[in-house]
């Protein structure tokens, strides 16, 4: 299969040439039509970053955990920023990189999530929320896809990409630990007249009938309301009480839509708080649940696998002078001989354990449809 991507041979090469040395990198395309940039650090050492609540980092491309007490925090330095346009110099410099010995970390497999097991947790869950210990709970579950990819990890890149345009897709490989995916769910960006946050909760299968947000049923438009006020409420509690708010409205990613509301504010009005309110923002009712700290307490119990960093959030600071960081959503770990792939769901009082295990299903086809385009 040839992807129609320009230069696709040159940005093949680099990604091809950063995996096979094993250095420090990650390869990404911001959503709608941005090149491929690959962030690379030269310096094998790379150590994990403690505290993110006073300042963020200058420049690099920052990965931030689910659960940072569980798992570390790393950016990856720019020392080499390669893109589509780069000259032939700049591949003669990542062809002389030296090679890295692969990482000695065992990397974690987690469990395979059965359907049974999935349909009780919801059912608990359930049970939880009527006894009042929480309003809503994003559950998750791992999916594991059997088969050497390490060697078509461009490919597969390069797919996403051009399948999912307006999605934050992302390659890293970062001490042992190698991720991709195609986030639909925008965190905190910046652009050059403001800070941006987005919620986007409640999901359903693109179709004409499903674009007339009218056809939405009471609990999707629920959990996408659970996510706005508790950006509302945090903004506020930052001072921030004016800004823009647009939505609900529909938005498309792939095979699936959502509700999304975007809101937007002055950066002034935050003044030096941006990485406080970045901490008090994740996790999101949206990939967590509300109260957050009960929510998190049933995930910890009840989830019989560490997230890692699938719902924490990543992307480019600094880069361009810009903020983009995303949701880390739609994603799956590679390891040598399978690929772990990430789903979840919004459970609510209103929700059927058989309609949440269906919406598993599609996002995980999601990356199962590109995988088997690379087959």
């Amino acid at each position: 299969m040839q992807y129609k991507f320009q230069n696709r041979s040159k940005v093949d090469h680099a990604l091809t040439t950063c995996l096979s040395r094993q250095v420090h990198f990650a390869a990404y395309k911001l959503p709608g039509d941005n090149p491929v940039t690959l962030i690379i650090q030269k310096d094998p050492e790379i150590k994990p970053i403690k505290d993110l609540n006073q300042k963020l980092p200058d420049k690099g491309f920052l990965i931030v955990p689910f659960s940072t007490s569980e798992n570390d925090t790393y950016l990856i330095k720019p020392d080499i920023i390669f893109r589509e346009s780069s000259d032939i110099a700049d591949l003669e410099t990542l062809n002389q990189l030296p090679a890295r010995l692969p990482c000695s970390i065992p990397g974690q497999v987690p469990p395979e999530t059965f359907k049974t097991h999935y349909l009780d947790l919801i059912s608990q869950s359930i049970e939880k929320i009527d006894a009042g210990d929480f309003e809503k709970v994003v559950l998750s579950r791992v999916k594991p896809v059997d088969g050497h990819f390490s060697a078509e990890l461009s490919a597969v890149f390069l797919a996403l990409c051009e399948t999912y345009p307006h999605a934050f897709v992302y390659l890293f490989h970062v001490q042992g630990q190698c991720w991709t995916g195609a986030s639909p769910e925008p965190f905190v960006y910046s652009t050059k007249d403001s800070l941006n946050t987005v919620s986007l909760a409640g999901t359903r299968p693109f179709s004409n009938e499903n674009l007339d947000i009218d056809n939405w049923n009471h609990k999707e438009k629920q959990e996408q309301e659970y996510v706005t006020r508790y950006i509302e409420r945090t903004l506020n509690n930052y001072g921030v009480t004016t800004y823009s708010l647009k939505g609900p409205f529909i938005a498309r990613a792939g095979n699936l839509i959502h509700l999304r509301t975007d809101f937007a504010f002055s950066a002034a009005a935050l003044g030096s708080r941006l990485p406080s309110l970045i901490h008090t923002l994740h996790p999101t009712p949206a990939i967590c649940g509300m109260p957050a700290e009960s929510a998190l307490n049933f995930i910890r119990n009840h989830e019989n696998y560490n997230r890692e960093y699938y719902t924490g959030f990543l992307g480019p600071v600094g880069i361009d002078d810009l903020l983009q960081l995303f949701v880390n959503l739609r994603c799956m770990k590679v390891l040598e001989n399978k690929l772990i792939l990430y789903t979840g769901s919004g459970i609510t009082d209103e929700s059927n354990p058989e309609d949440e295990w269906e919406e598993t299903e599609i996002k995980a086809d999601t990356i199962l449809a590109v995988l088997n385009k690379i087959k």
